[in-house]
């Protein structure tokens, strides 16, 4: 079943978006500001993200960055409610939904069942590290895509990779600008595949096997760009 989280301060789009949703069989749990937004996201899978458009209008900008790492992270629509006729428009990514029905639209086309994700707690750098790329441990020629993370936290990153990666849970990483090359498992957390989003190409990807000198690493790289 898919699950969608709605972030809107207006009861009469949240009412009607959660109807109709209901009524397509998609789980919908609603949040009225950025902070209970986070809270959900931080603590439960979701497959997509609805946006009301005049409620992040109102945000801080803090907030405001905050809500485009979130557009980053998950399918997300923008949605417009209009009072007069009661309905909801959306554009995702730029792209017009079905007017008669932008939120199945939207469900059917972007949100996959299989791929709820629970929002990443780390805060992510813009930190670039070469990296050896590969589906499998084994690092073959034919195999391995040499290229770089887009950025970097301590419990993951997000690789830049024209490569198709839908249905592939798992990969291997190397980082050669660490002292210890160990090959590093990762899971595929995000994957935004090449010319279908207005976006860099690649995988959002969690790391988990890492060796205690390439942790204390990334933890230092991560420190010092906090800093």
């Amino acid at each position: 079943m898919i699950k969608l989280l709605l972030l809107s301060s207006n009861p009469n789009a949240v009412s009607t978006c959660r109807k109709t949703l209901q009524a397509l069989g998609i789980e919908c749990e609603w949040a009225n500001n950025v902070a209970d937004t986070r809270r959900w996201l931080v603590s439960t899978p979701f497959n997509g993200l609805i946006i009301d458009v005049l409620t992040a209008a109102r945000t801080s900008p803090v907030e405001r960055a905050l809500l485009q790492e979130f557009s980053d992270y998950y399918p997300t629509l923008m949605m417009r409610w209009n009072s007069a006729s009661r309905k909801v428009r959306g554009l995702v990514f730029g792209e017009i939904l079905d007017k008669e029905d932008p939120l199945g639209d939207f469900a059917s086309r972007f949100c996959q069942p299989d791929r709820a994700l629970i929002y990443r707690k780390d805060k992510r750098f813009t930190i670039h590290l070469n990296v050896l790329l590969s589906p499998g441990d084994e690092f073959t020629e034919q195999q391995v895509e040499k290229t770089v993370t887009l950025d970097l936290s301590r419990g993951g990153c997000f690789i830049i990779s024209s490569r198709n990666w839908q249905h592939i849970e798992q990969a291997w990483i190397r980082l050669p600008d660490l002292a210890d090359p160990t090959p590093i498992g990762v899971q595929l957390c995000q994957r935004l595949p090449w010319g279908e989003q207005k976006q860099i190409p690649g995988i959002g990807v969690k790391f988990t096997e890492l060796q205690p000198d390439q942790q204390r690493a990334i933890d230092a790289l991560c420190e010092d760009s906090s800093s």
